[in-house]
């Protein structure tokens, strides 16, 4: 009798571990959330504020040069697609491309100046600014809350991203015109790279262990960007080189879809 209940103690205990084991490796499975890649997506409205061109004063007094320049921008689009890696539950790293697109949308100042015909108003043009920006993004996930039991979703998180690399800034203007003028038109088509550097804040919802829907803010900033040569339609003027602007800003709301592997 005491050999058998020596033999059932371990038989017990052994078949508890088994029972059990399912349900330990689910949970081991869920807290394990990191090590792995995931690929992400933020889709929304860009707002840039304003585009300050700085002030071109050339060498040359019959040629024209530009003062005081700022254009104005309409809400445009703004798309990124992101690849990241898991270091930790909590962090993340990414590498991130995207593409912005926002309306020219008149200039609310600037002149054409000459040495000797003095100057004149800026006015008129049509088209728009691009951004294509390239950045390594560092992303912490906090936990707001936790998935209700027997559940495999519902769980919240702030998570908050910083970055830096590269923006691909453009222009394409043209039918710009001075006040004083008429008939002479400008155009401005050109693009560069620049150093950059982004922070964002987001609120991400687990629709399940892989799948998270969310909302994001993101700020981008670019240093000076340049536009290349303004030219005229009139061709016995000399174009306006090396179209520079200042600081670029750009403020981003988006949604946000993310899929773990």
């Amino acid at each position: 009798m005491h050999q058998f209940r020596v033999w059932m103690a371990p038989a017990a205990l052994a078949g508890v571990v088994l029972s059990a084991s399912p349900a330990l490796a689910q949970d081991t499975a869920k807290k394990a959330d990191f090590g792995a890649f995931y690929i992400g997506t933020e889709i929304g409205v860009s707002f840039v504020p304003s585009v300050k061109i700085k002030d071109y004063t050339p060498a040359d007094p019959s040629v024209f040069g530009i003062s005081g320049v700022e254009a104005q921008t309409s809400p445009g689009a703004a798309w990124n697609f992101d690849i990241g890696f898991k270091l930790t539950e909590a962090f993340s790293i990414e590498l991130e491309g995207g593409y912005y697109r926002n309306g020219f949308d008149g200039f609310s100042s600037g002149e054409f100046v000459n040495a000797g015909l003095g100057s004149t108003p800026i006015i008129g043009g049509s088209g728009n600014f691009q951004q294509i920006p390239i950045f390594l993004n560092g992303k912490f996930e906090l936990p707001l809350t936790t998935a209700n039991a027997g559940s495999d979703g519902g769980a919240l998180k702030l998570e908050l991203m910083a970055g830096f690399g590269a923006v691909n800034v453009g222009a394409n203007i043209s039918n710009i015109a001075a006040a004083d003028i008429p008939g002479v038109t400008a155009t401005v088509d050109g693009n560069s790279w620049a150093a950059g550097g982004q922070l964002g804040v987001g609120l991400a919802w687990e629709l399940n262990t892989r799948v998270n829907l969310g909302v994001s803010y993101r700020f981008m900033m670019v240093n000076s960007a340049d536009f290349g040569v303004a030219t005229f339609s009139d061709p016995a003027l000399v174009g306006i080189s090396n179209v520079q602007s200042d600081s670029v800003f750009t403020h981003a709301i988006q949604a946000t879809l993310s899929i773990d592997f």
